[in-house]
């Protein structure tokens, strides 16, 4: 979580990364001291949400001490202090927008935060005179932004000479992560998850980091949507399932050709005028009948069942053809394994199996 402090006069915002909320007056004291003493002027007015750690305790004991005016607002009326709600989500967007970019995780999005709060402060805002920033406010000179670097990219940062060994490197590599006020140099993370701060680095910004993450984020469904489905695993049989499987795909199998013929014929009551076609639960026993096969036999399954719901002959040609072949074939371990030339191969070794591979 973390907790801002935004100057009404200025709106200069300071941001503090908490772990717990009781953290908060802390923060908030060592910010407005500051502040009071670089501008001269005193806290006299406080405006606050009505969190409970903002109104009890040591935080209200403060408030009172000092004579400050707190202002809490009605609760869920985010509207009496908009000024900070929307500054909030100024913030929220900036870091959200700074992990796309970058393709961290976000496990940086406090990171992420801290940044969008430096930059917010040095760009123009529509509450005071354009092109006044708020830094120019609180500072009195304008803020100078050569040392900005894109964030998230690639860095080098030098190892002290006091630490150098013999041929060993002088530099180790890590992500740029944000700066810090009153400071000059850049934070950085380093590939083994340890932040530090440095002046001397060199920035590879058109090259973002490959730090290797324990989260993993998902991936998009238009992504999984080219992702081909992993192989369903596959249960060796014994000879007596073997030939069970067999014997019903088998009876199965011709069955549903005798449905096929007699619907054809005329025999079927339902089917009315005309080449009749293939019912939707004819068409779904078939295809589970040849899955059946297909998974004893590794036997491709007919492609035009799906294609000829409505051409009964091409449908009862297709069921007649793979029929004689299972009988041609008593043996199902050496059933010849047949392909639709009409789309591209998988894989290489698919490729190779084909009728056609030497054309």
């Amino acid at each position: 979580m973390f907790f801002i402090i935004l100057d009404d006069h200025s709106n200069f915002g300071h941001t503090v990364l908490l772990n717990w909320k009781n953290d908060a007056f802390e923060a908030y004291l060592a910010v407005t001291t500051r502040w009071e003493r670089k501008s001269g002027n005193l806290v006299m007015k406080l405006r606050s949400d009505g969190a409970k750690e903002l109104v009890q305790g040591i935080f209200s004991e403060h408030v009172t001490a000092k004579g400050i005016e707190h202002q809490v607002t009605v609760p869920y009326a985010h509207s009496q202090n908009g000024k900070a709600e929307r500054y909030v989500r100024t913030l929220e967007d900036t870091a959200q927008m700074l992990l796309a970019d970058s393709g961290l995780p976000l496990e940086f999005y406090g990171d992420a935060v801290l940044t969008a709060q430096y930059l917010r402060n040095r760009l123009p805002t529509s509450t005071l005179p354009s092109p006044t920033t708020p830094f120019e406010v609180i500072e009195g000179v304008k803020p100078d932004l050569s040392h900005l670097r894109v964030w998230g990219c690639q860095c080098f940062a030098i190892i002290p000479p006091e630490k150098w060994t013999k041929g060993g490197p002088h530099r180790f590599e890590a992500i740029f992560v944000g700066y810090e006020e009153g400071r000059v140099g850049w934070r950085i993370h380093d590939m083994n998850g340890k932040y530090s701060f440095s002046r001397d680095i060199i920035f590879n910004e058109d090259v973002r980091s490959n730090l290797k993450c324990s989260c993993v984020s998902q991936p998009s469904p238009l992504a999984l949507a080219d992702v081909p489905p992993e192989p369903r695993p596959r249960r060796l049989l014994n000879p007596t399932e073997r030939g069970q499987l067999w014997t019903d795909a088998i009876h199965a199998r011709n069955a549903h050709l005798q449905q096929l013929r007699a619907a054809r014929a005329g025999d079927n009551p339902d089917v009315s005028g005309g080449a009749p076609a293939a019912s939707g639960g004819d068409i779904l026993h078939l295809q589970q009948s040849l899955i059946a096969v297909k998974d004893f036999a590794s036997l491709a399954t007919l492609t035009t069942v799906e294609d000829h719901f409505d051409d009964m002959s091409l449908l009862e040609f297709s069921v007649i053809s793979e029929h004689m072949s299972l009988a041609a074939h008593p043996n199902p371990l050496r059933l010849p394994k047949t392909f639709d030339l009409s789309k591209a191969p998988l894989n290489f070794c698919e490729a190779r199996a084909r009728p056609d591979a030497d054309v």
